[in-house]
């Protein structure tokens, strides 16, 4: 493809991704989401990794 055809498919796909961002409202968190991401939540202590590289000394 020519420089021109790809800028302007560039361009084309920036204002049509632009357009669905305005037009699309974002659905907001429901209480059951939460519920779900809490779960996956470490329930010892903060921040504790089981990878001995990123653990702290």
């Amino acid at each position: 493809m020519r420089l021109g055809t790809c800028l302007l498919l560039a361009i084309l796909s920036g204002v049509t991704g632009l357009g669905l961002r305005v037009a699309l409202p974002v659905t907001p968190v429901d209480a059951s989401f939460r519920d779900v991401i809490r779960s996956y939540q470490p329930q010892g202590a903060a921040g504790a990794s089981n990878m001995p590289e990123t653990s702290a000394p």
